[in-house]
Protein backbone atom coordinates (compact mmCIF):
# COMPACT_ATOMS: atom_id res chain seq x y z
CA UNK A 1 0.00 0.00 0.00
CA UNK A 2 0.95 3.82 -1.09
CA UNK A 3 1.42 6.35 2.14
CA UNK A 4 -0.64 9.14 2.09
CA UNK A 5 1.98 11.83 1.46
CA UNK A 6 2.74 9.37 -1.84
CA UNK A 7 -0.78 9.45 -2.98
CA UNK A 8 -1.24 12.93 -2.11
CA UNK A 9 2.05 14.01 -4.18
CA UNK A 10 2.20 10.90 -7.03
CA UNK A 11 5.29 12.95 -9.32
CA UNK A 12 7.15 13.35 -6.47
CA UNK A 13 8.12 9.42 -6.49
CA UNK A 14 8.54 9.53 -10.59
CA UNK A 15 10.64 12.74 -10.07
CA UNK A 16 13.26 11.13 -7.64
CA UNK A 17 13.55 8.26 -9.55
CA UNK A 18 14.20 9.96 -12.61
CA UNK A 19 16.57 11.47 -10.30
CA UNK A 20 18.73 8.75 -9.25
CA UNK A 21 18.67 6.87 -12.96
CA UNK A 22 20.39 10.37 -14.47
CA UNK A 23 22.73 9.91 -11.51
CA UNK A 24 23.83 6.48 -12.28
CA UNK A 25 23.54 7.40 -15.59
CA UNK A 26 26.56 10.10 -15.00
CA UNK A 27 28.57 7.82 -13.43
CA UNK A 28 28.20 5.64 -15.91
CA UNK A 29 29.89 8.01 -18.53
CA UNK A 30 32.43 8.86 -16.48
CA UNK A 31 33.73 5.41 -15.98
CA UNK A 32 33.25 5.05 -19.67
CA UNK A 33 35.52 7.51 -20.15
CA UNK A 34 38.39 5.70 -18.57
CA UNK A 35 38.23 7.88 -14.82
CA UNK A 36 37.72 5.30 -12.16
CA UNK A 37 37.73 6.86 -8.67
CA UNK A 38 37.62 5.08 -5.55
CA UNK A 39 34.31 3.87 -5.08
CA UNK A 40 32.17 5.21 -2.38
CA UNK A 41 30.29 3.47 0.29
CA UNK A 42 27.05 5.27 0.49
CA UNK A 43 25.73 6.37 3.58
CA UNK A 44 21.47 5.67 3.27
CA UNK A 45 19.59 7.63 5.36
CA UNK A 46 15.98 8.41 4.49
CA UNK A 47 15.19 11.88 3.09
CA UNK A 48 12.39 14.41 4.08
CA UNK A 49 9.38 13.72 2.72
CA UNK A 50 10.48 10.36 1.20
CA UNK A 51 8.28 6.97 1.46
CA UNK A 52 9.76 3.39 2.97
CA UNK A 53 9.16 1.90 -0.84
CA UNK A 54 11.26 4.66 -2.21
CA UNK A 55 14.06 4.86 0.36
CA UNK A 56 14.27 0.85 -0.08
CA UNK A 57 14.54 0.96 -3.98
CA UNK A 58 16.91 3.45 -3.85
CA UNK A 59 19.12 1.64 -1.48
CA UNK A 60 18.81 -1.61 -3.63
CA UNK A 61 19.71 0.57 -7.03
CA UNK A 62 22.77 1.99 -5.02
CA UNK A 63 24.04 -1.10 -3.54
CA UNK A 64 23.41 -2.87 -7.32
CA UNK A 65 25.70 0.41 -8.92
CA UNK A 66 28.20 -0.36 -6.13
CA UNK A 67 28.16 -3.95 -6.64
CA UNK A 68 28.44 -3.46 -10.33
CA UNK A 69 31.40 -0.92 -9.90
CA UNK A 70 33.57 -3.63 -7.53
CA UNK A 71 33.05 -6.05 -10.14
CA UNK A 72 34.29 -4.56 -13.41
CA UNK A 73 36.61 -2.25 -11.33
CA UNK A 74 40.35 -2.58 -13.00
CA UNK A 75 42.30 -4.99 -10.39
CA UNK A 76 44.50 -2.52 -8.50
CA UNK A 77 47.60 -3.29 -7.16
CA UNK A 78 48.46 -0.29 -3.68
CA UNK A 79 51.70 -2.03 -2.50
CA UNK A 80 52.73 -1.64 -6.38
CA UNK A 81 52.01 1.87 -6.87
CA UNK A 82 53.17 2.40 -3.26
CA UNK A 83 56.39 1.42 -4.13
CA UNK A 84 56.60 3.28 -7.55
CA UNK A 85 55.94 6.50 -5.64
CA UNK A 86 59.25 5.37 -3.26
CA UNK A 87 61.16 4.69 -6.55
CA UNK A 88 60.11 7.97 -8.13
CA UNK A 89 61.18 10.04 -4.72
CA UNK A 90 64.62 7.66 -4.73
CA UNK A 91 65.18 9.26 -8.35
CA UNK A 92 64.26 12.73 -7.21
CA UNK A 93 66.42 12.95 -4.30
CA UNK A 94 69.31 10.92 -6.65
CA UNK A 95 68.99 13.49 -9.64
CA UNK A 96 68.78 16.58 -6.36
CA UNK A 97 72.19 15.33 -4.98
CA UNK A 98 73.90 14.29 -8.42
CA UNK A 99 73.03 18.47 -9.19
CA UNK A 100 74.34 19.13 -6.06
CA UNK A 101 77.67 17.74 -6.66
CA UNK A 102 77.55 18.90 -9.76
CA UNK A 103 77.15 22.40 -8.18
CA UNK A 104 79.51 22.22 -5.57
CA UNK A 105 82.39 20.95 -8.16
CA UNK A 106 81.83 23.85 -10.89
CA UNK A 107 81.94 26.30 -7.68
CA UNK A 108 85.35 24.64 -6.46
CA UNK A 109 86.78 24.71 -9.69
CA UNK A 110 85.84 28.47 -9.91
CA UNK A 111 87.27 29.12 -6.64
CA UNK A 112 90.80 27.39 -7.06
CA UNK A 113 91.19 29.52 -11.05
CA UNK A 114 90.58 32.65 -8.76
CA UNK A 115 92.96 31.91 -6.42
CA UNK A 116 95.34 30.97 -9.16
CA UNK A 117 95.03 33.56 -10.70
CA UNK A 118 95.49 35.86 -7.75
CA UNK A 119 99.03 34.00 -6.83
CA UNK A 120 99.94 34.29 -10.73
CA UNK A 121 99.57 37.76 -10.98
CA UNK A 122 102.13 40.77 -9.85
CA UNK A 123 100.97 44.10 -8.20
CA UNK A 124 103.57 46.97 -9.17
CA UNK A 125 103.66 50.18 -7.26
CA UNK A 126 103.26 53.04 -8.94
CA UNK A 127 106.09 54.83 -10.11
CA UNK A 128 107.85 51.38 -9.39
CA UNK A 129 110.85 50.94 -12.42
CA UNK A 130 112.18 47.43 -13.20
CA UNK A 131 115.04 46.84 -14.90
CA UNK A 132 115.48 43.57 -15.69
CA UNK A 133 113.10 40.44 -16.14
CA UNK A 134 111.51 38.44 -13.77
CA UNK A 135 113.97 35.33 -13.17
CA UNK A 136 112.79 31.92 -13.18
CA UNK A 137 113.97 29.64 -10.28
CA UNK A 138 112.17 26.37 -10.84
CA UNK A 139 112.63 24.26 -13.48
CA UNK A 140 109.94 23.63 -15.81
CA UNK A 141 108.44 19.66 -15.84
CA UNK A 142 110.30 18.50 -18.86
CA UNK A 143 112.86 20.11 -18.92
CA UNK A 144 116.01 17.97 -19.62
CA UNK A 145 118.36 17.25 -17.04
CA UNK A 146 121.40 16.43 -19.13
CA UNK A 147 124.11 18.85 -19.53
CA UNK A 148 124.67 20.75 -22.49
CA UNK A 149 127.94 20.92 -24.31
CA UNK A 150 128.21 24.65 -23.67
CA UNK A 151 127.45 23.84 -19.86
CA UNK A 152 130.46 21.28 -19.72
CA UNK A 153 132.62 24.15 -21.62
CA UNK A 154 131.66 26.69 -18.97
CA UNK A 155 132.07 24.03 -16.23
CA UNK A 156 136.05 23.23 -17.53
CA UNK A 157 136.59 27.13 -17.56
CA UNK A 158 135.69 27.61 -14.02
CA UNK A 159 137.83 25.53 -13.26
CA UNK A 160 140.88 25.91 -15.35
CA UNK A 161 140.57 30.03 -14.22
CA UNK A 162 141.30 30.25 -10.67
CA UNK A 163 138.79 32.36 -8.87
CA UNK A 164 139.74 34.89 -6.10
CA UNK A 165 136.35 33.13 -4.70
CA UNK A 166 137.21 31.18 -1.57
CA UNK A 167 136.53 27.91 -1.64
CA UNK A 168 134.42 25.89 1.29
CA UNK A 169 137.10 24.26 3.57
CA UNK A 170 135.64 20.85 2.68
CA UNK A 171 139.29 19.59 1.21
CA UNK A 172 140.93 16.79 3.28
CA UNK A 173 144.56 17.56 4.73
CA UNK A 174 145.97 15.00 2.26
CA UNK A 175 145.03 16.89 -0.76
CA UNK A 176 145.48 20.35 0.63
CA UNK A 177 149.75 19.38 1.15
CA UNK A 178 149.47 17.46 -2.01
CA UNK A 179 148.05 21.01 -3.43
CA UNK A 180 150.80 22.69 -1.96
CA UNK A 181 153.21 21.04 -2.99
CA UNK A 182 152.19 20.95 -7.06
CA UNK A 183 152.38 25.14 -6.27
CA UNK A 184 155.91 25.25 -4.59
CA UNK A 185 157.34 23.19 -7.57
CA UNK A 186 155.57 25.28 -10.14
CA UNK A 187 156.70 28.26 -8.38
CA UNK A 188 160.18 27.10 -8.46
CA UNK A 189 160.14 26.24 -12.43
CA UNK A 190 158.88 29.51 -13.08
CA UNK A 191 161.88 31.16 -11.18
CA UNK A 192 163.98 29.03 -12.54
CA UNK A 193 162.70 29.84 -16.30
CA UNK A 194 163.09 33.68 -15.04
CA UNK A 195 166.87 33.16 -14.09
CA UNK A 196 167.55 31.94 -17.39
CA UNK A 197 166.07 34.18 -19.78
CA UNK A 198 167.82 37.11 -17.59
CA UNK A 199 171.38 35.19 -17.81
CA UNK A 200 171.11 35.02 -21.70
CA UNK A 201 170.27 38.26 -22.21
CA UNK A 202 173.39 39.34 -19.88
CA UNK A 203 175.55 37.62 -22.18
CA UNK A 204 176.97 39.68 -25.50
CA UNK A 205 176.14 38.36 -28.84
CA UNK A 206 178.06 35.57 -30.42
CA UNK A 207 179.63 36.83 -33.94
CA UNK A 208 179.62 34.53 -36.81
CA UNK A 209 182.55 32.58 -37.87
CA UNK A 210 183.86 33.95 -41.19
CA UNK A 211 183.97 37.51 -39.14
CA UNK A 212 185.59 35.88 -36.19
CA UNK A 213 188.48 34.87 -38.70
CA UNK A 214 188.90 37.92 -40.59
CA UNK A 215 189.67 39.75 -37.00
CA UNK A 216 191.97 37.42 -36.57
CA UNK A 217 194.04 37.76 -39.81
CA UNK A 218 194.49 41.52 -39.08
CA UNK A 219 197.95 42.25 -37.55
Amino acid sequence: MRSRQEMKNPLSSKKRRKEAQVAFRRTLEKEARGTEPDIVVPKFKQRKGESDGAYIQRMEQEAQHVMFLSKNQASRHPEVQVASKKEKSDRKKSFQRRRLDKARQKKEARAADRLEQELLQDTVKFGEVVLQPPELTAKPRRSETRDQPCQKSLMLRKLLIPSNVSQPLTISLARQRIMQEERDRAVQAYRALKQQQQKQSTLPPKLPSHTQRTLGAQP
